[in-house]
């Protein structure tokens, strides 16, 4: 039977650094995926600011130019309220495509000693005498995974949580993004968010790159498309994307709204020797959804913390927990704009640039270190 010190679930960015990160300190370290790799992943592929970009380059480098697309950097985002406005932030943004940013990390994770393996879906999780056993379905065969400790970084409708937490009910939010041939009049160096009160609270977002345009609407599960059409109707008639496109590609994901069972502290993402990061701890910044920052952050904290329970044999929950406060308190700080946002939209929504702006602002500022 296989034996590994950890074994990580997802093969995101998350997963790659905290994978990497054990490996370093001469854990044997196996990191999994259910999917082929590298696969497509509905995200805008924005690094942003100060905390993702200086992790991932302390951790991996800066990314080579394949990685990057063209343009490689955003001068920032503008902040649309169609009849009343817009405002913009300067802020210099990585853009990628996911495949590549995700596959150059599972690389660099790969040459730090981690055994890869995708295609493998995990299917159980049970604590037995001498550690946890994970069973895994891989080509059609299951079999039973041994490991000290096991980090869930599967991403916003986890595995690993549904078996650590059977009972927590998750809220989700639904992202659905279309991809065009062409260009439109937008301004390319700066992505796009569109705040139209007509379908608030959602919304939706327009960035070009490599000759794509990528539509992307933000709402509840199950009226996505809905707003999707309404998009792409106003974006024909404002900006002169032409309706007859037929998209290269689509894709839809959901994400995790836990911020209050996080910032109440009544979920805490770790049990024993089990420990969440990223979208499966419910790691998404309030307000602009960026979530490259606090997987790579969390994903350290989750190193960290398993790395001195090996030396020390104290379950590395607490330790994780202690570590991951900064994330908790930035989301106390942050988690409040959404009503002032919604509160605008309905009333009169003259102010609504400004405190868009105000509010992406603060999603950007830094948060403390882990370590």
């Amino acid at each position: 039977m296989d034996r590994y010190d950890v074994i990580v679930v997802g093969a995101g960015p998350a997963g790659s650094t905290c994978a990497k990160a054990c490996a370093e300190k001469g854990l044997k370290t196996l990191m999994l995926d259910k999917q082929r790799l590298p696969r497509d992943k509905v995200c805008s592929g924005m690094v942003m600011g100060a905390l993702a970009q200086g992790l991932i380059e302390q951790e991996f480098g800066f990314p080579p130019q394949e990685v990057l697309t063209h343009p490689s950097q955003l001068k920032g985002y503008c902040f649309h309220v169609p009849g009343i406005g817009l405002e913009k932030i300067d802020n210099l943004t990585w853009l990628s495509w996911r495949k590549e940013l995700d596959h150059w990390m599972n690389q660099k994770a790969g040459e730090s000693g981690v055994d890869i393996r995708d295609r493998a879906e995990v299917v159980g999780i049970a604590q037995k005498a001498g550690g946890l056993a994970i069973m895994v379905k891989r080509e059609g065969e299951t079999r039973e995974l041994m490991s000290t400790y096991a980090i869930g970084a599967d991403g916003a409708t986890s595995v690993i949580r549904k078996f650590l937490f059977p009972n927590l009910q998750v809220r989700y939010g639904q992202a659905l993004q279309e991809h065009f041939e062409g260009e439109i009049g937008l301004d390319q160096d700066y992505f796009h968010w569109f705040y139209p009160r007509e379908i608030n609270p959602s919304f939706f977002t327009v960035h070009q790159k490599d000759g794509t345009i990528i539509m992307e609407v933000a709402g509840k599960p199950g009226t996505t498309k809905e707003i999707m059409t309404w998009a792409q109707t106003f974006m024909a008639e404002h900006h002169a994307l032409s309706k007859a496109r037929e998209p290269v590609w689509r894709g839809s994901c959901l994400e995790p709204a836990l911020y209050r069972e996080l910032t109440s502290r009544t979920f805490r993402p770790a049990r024993g020797n089990v420990l969440l990061v990223g979208d499966a701890a419910g790691f998404i910044m309030p307000v602009s959804g960026e979530g490259i920052g606090l997987a790579v952050q969390s994903a350290l904290a989750a190193a960290a913390a398993v790395t001195r329970s090996k030396g020390t044999g104290d379950p590395p929950d607490g330790m994780y927990l202690t570590g991951i406060e900064p994330i908790l308190s930035c989301f106390e700080k942050t988690y409040p704009w959404f009503k002032k946002i919604m509160e605008e939209a309905k009333g009169e929504g003259t102010s609504l640039p400004g405190i868009l702006k105000q509010a992406y602002e603060g999603t950007l500022s830094p948060i403390d270190s882990t370590e």
